[in-house]
């Protein structure tokens, strides 16, 4: 268990939670804030972006594309490495 020193004791509770099966968001405000890191999305970014600007972008995201997928080959893993 890590040192919970200087967490306030909402964030030890859901520490001890993390291997449950509870599929219930935790923090939902800070899956927001993972998910605009990952898309590419700045601080500087959401200040001008409303939330409702940052979700309409995240369904066009996660619209299916007609683009036919394949597996990654070793090939392609060693050209995106070099």
């Amino acid at each position: 268990m890590p040192s919970t020193t200087f967490v306030d004791e909402q964030v030890v509770e859901e520490l001890s939670k993390i291997n449950g099966d509870s599929e219930e968001s935790i923090f939902p405000e800070h899956d927001f804030y993972l998910a605009c890191i990952r898309l590419g999305l700045r601080l500087e970014d959401l200040k001008y972006l409303s939330y409702i600007d940052v979700l309409k972008i995240f369904i066009c995201l996660s619209k299916p594309k007609n683009k036919k997928e394949r597996k990654a080959t070793q090939a392609d893993i060693d050209r995106l490495l070099a």
